[in-house]
């Protein structure tokens, strides 16, 4: 009963957490944007950026530690790694997000100091947002990328240090095919955020729009203006959820595609025939 339910709970985390769940909220971050009530959205925003400016780097704070929650749940599901090969994995993760802090640092006190004593202004929020946008999407795309290529070697019974020495070993013989290979996972996780951009936009939001113009109930999140401290935790919790939901319906269309790409080109497919023509 209790491996049942470890199963069920595992299930349910590859479905939220899993894969490349996640990407296309910091390709199209409209896929969350939907999934929030558009007047409750002006409303947030224009009392953040009106009045409540120095509330920013506590909300920046907030989002940052929930992503790094999210990519620890991630890199767990993703690899097939002991308990102290995850943590070496946390670590070097930790590592890349405060070398994302220290980059926004710095940023944002060059562009200040232009600013005053040169009177250049730029717009420093942008390229944070840009800044954060890059590393969340290339992160999430780096350990699918990692996870896929390890697979067939995982699937010959190797650990993962193993794996890694084995995928190098083959990847050094195969160079132009592996390249081949990533290039299509990409525009395949790309066809899928646009895919699902299509059905939330002429499919879901219609549906919803239509059951609240009916009941009265519209199904979605709202957010509340920044008003108190308090605002922001609850603001940051509706994010979450509504994140959280963008990845539930999402999840179909990975599958999906996953399910194509390996019924017509798995990458163990690759591996077999470049060992076989190297034989």
């Amino acid at each position: 009963m209790q491996l049942r339910q470890a199963n069920i709970f595992k299930g349910i985390l590859n479905v939220l957490f899993g894969d490349y769940n996640g990407i296309q909220v910091f390709i199209a971050p409209i896929t969350i944007l939907y999934w929030i009530d558009s007047g409750s959205l002006l409303s947030s925003a224009t009392s953040l950026l009106s009045f409540r400016m120095h509330y920013l780097p506590l909300l920046a704070f907030l989002i940052i530690l929930l992503f790094s929650f999210f990519m620890l749940i991630k890199i767990k599901l993703l690899y097939n790694c002991t308990n102290n090969e995850y943590l070496d994995l946390a670590i070097q993760f930790n590592v890349s997000v405060m070398a994302l802090v220290l980059i926004g640092l710095v940023i944002y006190a060059v562009s200040t100091f232009l600013a005053y004593f040169y009177g250049i202004k730029g717009t420093v929020k942008s390229g944070l947002v840009l800044l954060f946008k890059l590393y969340t999407m290339l992160l999430i795309l780096y350990h699918y990328l990692w996870n896929v290529v390890l697979t067939p070697f995982y699937q010959r019974q190797y650990g993962y240090p193993r794996a890694i020495k084995a995928f190098f070993s083959w990847a050094r013989k195969n160079k132009l095919m592996l390249l081949r290979y990533i290039l299509l996972t990409v525009l395949l996780v790309y066809f899928s955020i646009r895919i699902y951009q299509l059905i939330l936009r002429f499919v879901l939001v219609p549906c919803i729009m239509s059951i609240g113009n009916s009941t009265g109930i519209f199904l979605l999140f709202k957010l509340y203006p920044f008003v108190s401290l308090g605002d922001i935790f609850i603001n940051v919790s509706v994010l979450a959820g509504a994140f959280l939901i963008s990845n539930l319906f999402f999840y179909p269309i990975i599958r999906s595609v996953q399910y194509l790409q390996n019924y017509f080109l798995p990458f163990g497919k690759v591996v077999r025939s470049a060992d076989a023509q190297s034989a």
